[in-house]
């Protein structure tokens, strides 16, 4: 299906909507800017690039167009540690100027985020272990 149609279905009605004083933010899995929006969708786009914090390391997946049809396989995920920020950095600008250049800065803007609070956990436990 294209992507059109995927987002006249879903634009008003999926699980994934949260409304709040007149603002429609969607907590879907590869939207970078958690808003309502075809060019942010990560389920009505066929190239999406997700950057998320999982077990205080750095996720970053992009969807496989080909296996668009295999929902399983569609995803490639790589992984990177929390200590080397700029390698990451790179990796991410490369992969969304290569794969979907308008969605670069969405791309480093979350990824800066989720360091920056990957980095304020990390303290936060440092402090209360510190206190024990």
């Amino acid at each position: 299906m294209s992507q059109d149609l995927v987002w006249s279905i879903i634009k008003k009605n999926n699980a994934f909507l949260k409304s709040s004083h007149g603002l429609t933010l969607s907590a879907e899995p590869g939207n970078l800017r958690n808003t309502n929006s075809l060019k942010y969708s990560g389920l009505a786009r066929r190239t999406t690039i997700d950057v998320a914090a999982k077990n205080g390391k750095v996720v970053v997946s992009s969807k496989i167009v080909k296996k668009a049809a295999f929902p399983a396989q569609s995803q490639k995920t790589t992984t990177f540690s929390t200590v080397n920020t700029r390698k990451t950095a790179r990796f991410v600008k490369t992969l969304a100027t290569q794969y979907a250049p308008e969605l670069r800065a969405a791309a480093l803007g979350r990824l800066h985020r989720v360091q920056s609070a990957l980095r304020s956990a990390k303290k936060a436990a440092a402090r209360k272990a510190k206190k024990n």
